[in-house]
C-alpha cells in the first residue's frame, strides 16, 4: 500500500486568527501524522482556525472524523473552526456526511 505525504503549514492571519494550509491526501494514515499539530493550534489560537484545504486532493472518513474532532476540540477552547478552499473530491466527501452542517465551509 503506498500513503502520500501529508503537511501542513501555518500562518497568523490576523492577530487572533491562525491559518493552516493542508497540502497532500487525508487518510487513516495521514490523519494521525497531523492531528496532534492541529490540536496544539487549536489550543494557541484565540478566536478561529481556519484550514485552508486548496492543496487537499482526496479526504476519506478518517479526514471527516478529524475535522470533526477538531470542531468539538475548538468548541470546548472557545475557538471557531471554518474550512475553506474544498476541492470538487474532498468536498464531496464532506457534503455527503454532513460535515458542511457542523462546520462552516467554503467550496472552491
Amino acid at each position: 500500500m503506498t500513503t502520500f505525504p501529508i503537511s501542513l503549514t501555518t500562518a497568523p492571519l490576523e492577530p487572533s486568527t491562525t491559518a493552516v494550509a493542508l497540502i497532500g491526501e487525508l487518510d487513516l494514515y495521514t490523519v494521525a501524522r497531523i492531528e496532534a499539530e492541529l490540536t496544539r493550534l487549536a489550543r494557541q489560537t484565540e478566536c478561529e482556525l481556519l484550514l485552508d484545504l486548496a492543496d487537499v486532493t482526496f479526504c476519506d472518513s478518517s479526514g471527516v472524523a478529524l475535522f470533526l474532532r477538531m470542531h468539538r476540540r475548538c468548541v470546548a477552547a472557545g475557538v471557531r473552526l471554518r474550512l475553506c478552499h474544498i476541492q470538487r473530491l474532498p468536498a464531496r466527501v464532506i457534503r455527503a456526511l454532513g460535515v458542511d452542517r457542523a462546520v462552516p465551509c467554503s467550496f472552491a
